[in-house]
Formats: C-alpha cells, sequence, structure tokens
C-alpha cells in the first residue's frame, strides 16, 4: 500500500528508442513524492527529455527546472497555486521544440495565413482565459508575500495530523509512503470494503466534507494498489483549512468506520 517507484526500474525501461521520461513530482492518489533531480540526472545520462507534471506541488514545492534537469514543466492553477479553475501553465527549455496544438485566432500577426512559431504565442491559440489569468496572478503575489515555505509547512502539518488521527482506526486502511515527511499534503484511505463513492457521499450529507473518491484519474496507480474496483477517498489540505477541520474529519472516519 505504500505506493513507491524505484528509480532503478525507471531506469531500466529506458530503450533505444526511448524519446523521454514523463512523471509527475508527487502523486494525487498517494501523495508520495519522486526524486525529480535524480531522474533528471537519468535524462541527461541518456539523452532524453524530461518532462514532469507538477500539479500537486507547484506553489507547495520549490521547483528549479535547470538545478532538476526539467525540459518541459505543466502545472495546473487550481491547486496548489490556489489559482481559478481552468488556469495553468507549461514552462518550456530554451531549444525544446513543441508542435502546435491546435491554431487559429492568435491576431498577432493578422495576415499571415500560418499561426505563428514564437513562444508562447505558438501555444497560444484563440481567445485566452483572461479573468483566470488574472484570477492566477492575484494568487501567485499571495504566495509570494505568505511564502511557499510557510504554507508547505502548514499544509503538510495538517496532513500528518489528519494521518496520525486516522492511521490507527480499525478497518480503515491509507495509502502512500509515510515515513517521510516529504510527499504531497494530502491523505487517501478506504474504511473496510465500502465502496469510495459511498464513503464520499457520507462525508458530505452527514459531516459536511468534501473529499473526492474514485479513481482520480490514476488508473495504473490503482491497478497496482488493487484499488480499481473500489476506488479511494482521498482528503487534501490546504493553506485555508485549521486543525479544529482536521480534528473533525478524523472523527467522520472513526464513526463511519465504527457504524
Amino acid at each position: 500500500k505504500l505506493g513507491r517507484i524505484r528509480l532503478e526500474d525507471m531506469e531500466a525501461a529506458i530503450r533505444e528508442n526511448t524519446r523521454g521520461i514523463v512523471c509527475t513530482h508527487a502523486s494525487n492518489l498517494t501523495g508520495n513524492m519522486l526524486d525529480i533531480a535524480a531522474i533528471g540526472q537519468i535524462a541527461r545520462t541518456h539523452d532524453i527529455l524530461f518532462v514532469v507534471d507538477a500539479s500537486q506541488t507547484a506553489g507547495v514545492f520549490p521547483i528549479d527546472m535547470q538545478a532538476m534537469g526539467i525540459d518541459v514543466l505543466c502545472i495546473t492553477g487550481h491547486k496548489g497555486l490556489m489559482g481559478p479553475q481552468g488556469t495553468g501553465a507549461l514552462l518550456v527549455r530554451p531549444g525544446v521544440e513543441i508542435r502546435h496544438f491546435k491554431v487559429g485566432g492568435s491576431g498577432i500577426h493578422t495576415f499571415d495565413r500560418y499561426h505563428p512559431d514564437e513562444m508562447p504565442t505558438r501555444l497560444e491559440a484563440g481567445t485566452l482565459n483572461i479573468h483566470g489569468i488574472a484570477g492566477l496572478k492575484a494568487a501567485l503575489e499571495h504566495l509570494r508575500e505568505t511564502g511557499i515555505g510557510v504554507i508547505r509547512q502548514r499544509e503538510c502539518g495538517l496532513a500528518e495530523r489528519f494521518h496520525e488521527g486516522v492511521a490507527s482506526i480499525r478497518g480503515v486502511t491509507v495509502y502512500g509512503d509515510f515515513s517521510t515527511t516529504e510527499r504531497a499534503p494530502i491523505v487517501t484511505i478506504n474504511i473496510g470494503d465500502y465502496d469510495s463513492g459511498a464513503v464520499c457521499d457520507a462525508l458530505f450529507t452527514e459531516y459536511g466534507i468534501q473529499t473526492r473518491a474514485g479513481g482520480h484519474c490514476a488508473p495504473l496507480c490503482h491497478d497496482a494498489l488493487g484499488t480499481v474496483n473500489q476506488g479511494a477517498v482521498r482528503f487534501s489540505f490546504n493553506w485555508f483549512n485549521t486543525e479544529e477541520e482536521v480534528d473533525a474529519a478524523i472523527q467522520a472516519v472513526r464513526e463511519l468506520a465504527e457504524s
């Protein structure tokens, strides 16, 4: 149930025709974090691209693309960055060429018959989500003012408080490696053999607690954990949660497990 990934297995999977390594910085199911700098070194050794999905860590953990050997960094705005849904960014190292995903409506070179090749307009077809970008900018200003170190300490502290409270409850299974504090501030559980969706519904209707149940867009990880049929219930913690809310969630899990 730890969901660890061995870097030696990752390197052993590289073949002559391998063009790149694509991985998450932290799993949105287990919260486990990968050693991105070490994987970046593997990519450099084999002269292949390194693409990182930092949706779970951007805004909470420091990321240095150059130091970590990252060629392309993918982030979403609505998680650790605290921005609106529908926002995000693709950070591309100079020299990496990415083909157009879609074209049209650039408004940059109106009379050209083709979409611009220069970045970032090459990847920005149509009308941009201006109001969403403005919201993301405000969120980034909050992050800078507060400091991601302060934010990380609070969020991870709340997650650890919850983990300590539910790990010993009979019938509760916790997924992920909690032997290290270097992990995303999420805790994913199951209660007995109850369907994760039913548990999620009970938490919301009976206790007013919002969680995410099901497959979490991570079918292969669920396959590895043996939770394809049951799914799992994910508790996510952020800057705006309180210790009182964490304790209420622990009590809710205890009552559901004992019912």
